[in-house]
């Protein structure tokens, strides 16, 4: 498969994990504009991240801000993001002008699962009904969020999304999810904690997570990496596709 058939889906998979994040707590929901898709996640915030909006165009994303702004404060959100695709400098200018800032460059990155060819080694032991909890603690310890805004983000599983977690010592180390966006499996929520770096625990959640896509007939897989988990992706065999901008509006 061409790098042009697979460059749109790291981008096109954000709107399936809005979808999933807003059913993982009752107070949060997925808010559906003309051409626009919008997480809301009172229980994070402060996690711009979590409180994620992905477009169909700019004239789409133009029309939707005016009215996001006073939903996202109606819910308490004081952070929120605007992702946009690579090379879409119209919707960069758009968010600019509406006093958005610029905060994170993650790398679009996909491959097809055809040719996967990898199996956990029987010395690891992964978890594949773990509490959501646990990934969302893993997640701000991770990333060094403060607070436990993922832990409580992540109160409940939300429909459609798989999870895998590996243990040390009966302590939780390494967490993936995989949501399916039609035969694209989105990998999302990979985090490490810092004492159990450097073990490949992620990388064979990964392989797990992956396999388990393509048995449920996913032909193709997709992320957006942070520079931190980028060498982990590309040893599996991602395709670097360029860049996503996530633009922030924080309140504060």
């Amino acid at each position: 498969m061409a790098s042009t058939a697979l460059e749109g889906l790291p981008y096109a998979g954000l709107r399936a994990f809005c979808r999933a994040i807003a059913g993982a707590t009752e107070d949060a929901r997925v808010v559906e504009l003309e051409g626009v898709t919008a997480a809301v996640i009172p229980a994070a915030p402060d996690r711009s991240v979590a409180n994620s909006v992905m477009y169909d165009s700019a004239e789409a994303l133009e029309r939707a801000l005016a009215r996001l702004g006073p939903i996202y404060e109606e819910a308490g959100v004081r952070a929120w993001t605007v992702w946009a695709p690579q090379g879409d400098g119209d919707g960069a200018a758009v968010l600019e002008r509406a006093g958005h800032t610029l905060d994170g460059v993650p790398a679009a990155m996909a491959m097809e699962l055809g040719g996967l060819d990898r199996t956990s080694p029987p010395g690891i032991a992964i978890d594949t009904n773990p509490e959501m909890v646990e990934l969302g603690r893993l997640n701000d310890r991770a990333y060094e969020f403060e607070g436990d805004q993922f832990a409580r983000a992540l109160a409940a599983r939300p429909p459609g999304l798989h999870a895998y977690l590996a243990r040390l010592d009966g302590i939780p180390a390494a967490c993936v999810a995989a949501i399916d966006q039609g035969t694209d499996c989105g990998i999302y929520f990979v985090a490490t904690a810092p004492e159990a770096r450097g073990r490949g625990l992620a990388t064979e959640l990964m392989a797990r997570a992956l396999a388990d896509g393509r048995e449920r007939g996913c032909r193709t897989t997709s992320l957006q990496a942070t520079k931190m988990g980028y060498p982990i992706y590309a040893r599996l065999g991602y395709r670097d596709l360029g860049t996503l901008q996530m633009w922030e509006r924080r309140i504060t």
